[in-house]
């Protein structure tokens, strides 16, 4: 099955803010321990990149990066995405907001 923790945490608070991200990233850690992935219905995402290499190494990584550039040589598509480029603005976790109800 599938999880779908919610950390809740108030975005005005830096720390809270932080402490949200590492709580998301160490429940995802505990699933890969568990022998769980990294996703379910909706994929890798944007928020789980950086934690590709928990599932994948760098090999797989490389494999995966050189296939895309096969069907995309120009690198048009989604620059930044989908594969993680260490160093990219992508690994900065970007935290999301609840609309008011």
């Amino acid at each position: 099955g599938n999880i779908h923790p919610i950390v809740l945490y108030d975005e005005r608070n830096p720390s809270e803010v932080r402490r949200a991200i590492e709580a998301g990233r160490d429940i995802l850690k505990a699933c890969v321990q568990m022998g769980g992935s990294l996703t379910g219905e909706h994929g890798i995402g944007l928020e789980k990149m950086a934690e590709m290499p928990l599932i994948f190494s760098p090999d797989d990584l490389m494999v995966m990066a050189e296939l895309r550039r096969v069907f995309d040589p120009e690198e048009r598509s989604n620059p930044n995405k989908v594969i993680p480029t260490p160093g990219a603005c992508v690994e900065v976790a970007t935290p999301r907001r609840q609309a008011p109800v």
